[in-house]
């Protein structure tokens, strides 16, 4: 059985891997990783790499690891262990298998992994393939690579392409596009919506307020509590903060790993 750990602490990393390796003891740690930054260079470079269950910790130092696996989309079993309840439904969202709280105990782990087994004998290969091949039919559709929308000004409407975007904000349930030129348009869609309609690549949701293009970046400055700031052009009214959990994707996405 081929392991992945993901556990910030290095005494609860080697306490995890000796319990593993006495309950389970023909399988193999094929990697130790310690940030959900470092999850997310992992997993994109072995993407061949079989994986037949991860061990993870939820609160990281750089964020939650639900990052990893959302952004990812990940279809390994996840064991989650954590010092903490409050995190148990949004776990079994990411194909959790079993949450243990630390602790964790030799008999609690024995039991994940039997679970582990269990779950994956009620299926054949075959119904394995039928059930994917199912849900491929509900995958949403591609995302357009360059979306238009519409910005109502008095009795005109007004079509602006995501290309000439430089940012969003949202305040006061106001959509403000602001382009490339400085020109600010109000868009009648919602913030959520906007986000799925932009391509990825380019656009990245840094916080509730802000969905920032790629071309706008100047620069990104380390900020208090883990956070950083962006210089954008044109340039925000307010300091633009990327939010605590988002730091570690949006620092991906900028190299273009996501």
């Amino acid at each position: 059985m081929n392991i992945v750990l993901i556990e910030d602490e290095a005494i609860a990393l080697r306490m995890l891997r000796k319990v593993i390796l006495s309950v389970e003891k023909d399988s193999v740690i094929v990697a130790e990783l310690e940030s959900v930054a470092d999850a997310l260079k992992w997993f994109a470079a072995n993407r061949s790499t079989v994986v037949d269950v991860i061990f993870s910790d939820i609160q990281l130092t750089d964020g939650l690891s639900f990052e990893i696996f959302e952004s990812l989309q990940l279809n390994f079993p996840v064991i989650f262990t954590t010092a903490y309840n409050e995190y148990a439904i949004r776990a079994f969202k990411v194909n959790g298998i079993d949450y243990l709280l630390k602790p964790v105990q030799e008999k609690e782990v024995e039991a994940a992994l039997s679970k582990l087994k269990q779950t994956k004998s009620l299926f054949s290969q075959q119904q394995m393939f039928e059930i994917q091949q199912m849900m491929q039919q509900f995958q949403p559709a591609p995302v357009q690579l360059n979306p238009t929308f519409l910005a109502f000004q008095k009795e005109k409407i007004i079509p602006v392409k995501c290309e000439s975007i430089a940012w969003l904000n949202t305040q006061n349930q106001i959509l403000t596009a602001v382009l490339v030129n400085n020109q600010k348009m109000h868009l009648e869609e919602t913030m959520d919506n906007i986000e799925k309609r932009l391509p990825k690549a380019e656009f990245f949701r840094i916080n509730r307020q802000y969905i920032v293009s790629r071309k706008a970046i100047v620069e990104a400055e380390f900020y208090f509590n883990n956070r950083l700031s962006l210089k954008l052009l044109p340039p925000a009214p307010e300091t633009v903060i990327v939010s605590r959990e988002r730091v570690a994707l949006f620092r991906n996405w900028l190299q273009g790993i996501l």
